[in-house]
């Protein structure tokens, strides 16, 4: 009977120690697997996919923006005709066959030069372009490209909301029915993009006229924005970073046209990060909560 109670004895302490080893591997896994990433905010060693990818192509002075918004893939702006080969190589790479939403903010041909040919080469399920019309040759090419493939273009008048993925989108029409010639920057659309707790705006060539409508229209803060018209100096530039705040700045540039220094020296009062796409390539991308930038 001894001999029983003591073989009992000895595999239950087995047991007991089998169980402790068991429990100090599961808590060193999870200590391994979690960490503490900025304020307070537990994230795993494997990050998740970020909610959503901004590239901001670099084109030389020209505007070509690729978001990627939980799998919905929206194009701002196509640069210029001599920039196709880049903006092609940039798809392939990122494996983009389709643009669910090619957004033309206005007509200039840094802007709007390579439109005919992305139409043509992707499949565009829709092209959003502002009221206005021209008569320029890249808007006639790309409308005809437009028409080849049976694609009717939705002309906006009035503010368009939509949203893809986890990323609510807003498009800010212009407010008035005409501006001169010398005005025509002002005709630009801007897109606003809310992730999560992060906000992002695209300004076009917006100029004067254009920054004082969205102020007038108390759009509120950002934390980062596409400056607008490739880093010129605008007189209510000061009005405008008031009231959207942003922490991030990118730039649309090259060395042969860079960013005004009157706009750049306003933007470091400010406080601002400055990415110019001189120096390459900007990657954004945000889970909604912490927005990561590569360049």
């Amino acid at each position: 009977m001894k001999a029983i109670k003591f073989i009992l004895k000895v595999a239950l302490a087995c047991f007991l120690c089998l169980c402790l080893f068991a429990c100090d591997k599961e808590t060193e896994k999870t200590s391994n697997e979690t960490s503490i990433k900025g304020q307070g905010e537990i994230v795993t060693d494997t990050e998740k996919e970020p909610l959503a990818k901004i590239d901001i192509l670099k084109v030389g002075k020209a505007d070509c923006i690729v978001i990627d918004a939980g799998g919905k893939v929206i194009m701002i702006d196509t640069a210029e005709e001599e920039n196709l080969a880049q903006i092609h190589a940039h798809m392939q790479r990122k494996g983009y066959e389709k643009i669910d939403m090619l957004i033309l903010t206005h007509y200039d041909k840094d802007h709007i030069g390579g439109a005919s040919e992305i139409i043509s080469t992707y499949d565009v399920k829709t092209v959003v372009e502002s009221a206005f019309e021209s008569t320029n040759e890249w808007y006639i090419d790309y409308h005809n490209a437009m028409e080849e493939k049976s694609i009717t273009p939705l002309k906006l008048r009035n503010d368009y909301s939509f949203t893809y993925g986890s990323c609510d989108f807003r498009i800010l029409a212009p407010k008035k029915d005409k501006y001169s010639s010398k005005e025509d920057n002002n005709s630009s659309l801007v897109i606003s993009m809310k992730v999560g707790e992060r906000s992002f705006l695209f300004c076009g060539d917006a100029m004067e006229i254009r920054l004082a409508e969205l102020v007038s229209d108390k759009i509120g803060h950002y934390d980062f924005v596409k400056l607008p018209h490739h880093g010129s100096y605008l007189a209510n530039y000061g009005v405008f970073l008031n009231e959207v705040t942003p922490k991030y700045g990118a730039i649309t540039c090259s060395k042969k046209n860079p960013a005004d220094e009157k706009a750049l020296e306003l933007f470091a009062q400010y406080g601002m990060e400055i990415y110019e796409t001189l120096n390459g390539i900007i990657e954004v991308t945000t889970d909604g909560k912490v927005i990561t930038i590569a360049q």
